[in-house]
């Protein structure tokens, strides 16, 4: 776990990262110089609450050649908890994540969760979280990268490849057969 002692510090973390990650993250800057800490924590978070449903879709897309309009439509129905989003990672991409991966994403929830709860935090734990996020966000584009080819916090365009996509309702068996939707959506 990296500590540091000022916005400087972090901001200078961020800029070290990949262009993919500077790209995801546009207002990040801005934000953590002009505002406090819980503003960062919670954009930051908001990013990365859609990179995990972009993980899933992609993975499900390429991979397993699901149409990508209807996985679409029901990833977004899909209410991905933090546990769900490990389970449908391990099922759509054949592995779980690394566990020091998850060590950064789970120690910056810690946080993200106090934030937006509103309870106690310090600014030390806000600057270690957010750097806990970025070094998850750049883990996490090397594992999508390595196992499917693309990357997740980069430029999606042709992810899929040429490909061509299942029916719809192939889709959706094999959908069903990921869990996707929860049993409670079905």
């Amino acid at each position: 776990m990296t500590s540091s002692a000022n916005y400087k510090q972090v901001l200078a973390h961020f800029n070290n990262k990949s262009q993919e990650i500077i790209e995801y993250f546009p207002e990040f800057p801005k934000l953590v110089v002009g505002y406090s800490w819980d503003v960062s924590v919670s954009y930051v978070f908001s990013r990365i609450e859609m990179a995990k449903h972009m993980t899933i879709y992609c993975g499900i897309v390429k991979l397993h050649w699901a149409n990508s309009a209807l996985t679409k439509e029901l990833i977004d129905k899909d209410h991905m908890s933090r546990g769900r989003f490990r389970e449908l990672f391990k099922t759509v991409y054949g592995d779980s994540m690394d566990a020091a991966l998850l060590d950064k994403l789970s120690r910056a929830e810690v946080i993200r969760d106090k934030v937006v709860h509103g309870k106690s935090w310090s600014d030390e734990q806000a600057r270690t979280a957010l750097i806990d996020v970025f070094d998850f966000a750049e883990g996490l584009n090397k594992l999508t990268h390595k196992i499917a080819g693309f990357k997740i916090f980069g430029d999606l365009r042709g992810f899929k490849g040429r490909k061509e996509s299942l029916s719809r309702e192939t889709t959706r068996w094999v959908l069903r057969g990921m869990g996707i939707p929860a049993k409670e959506l079905i």
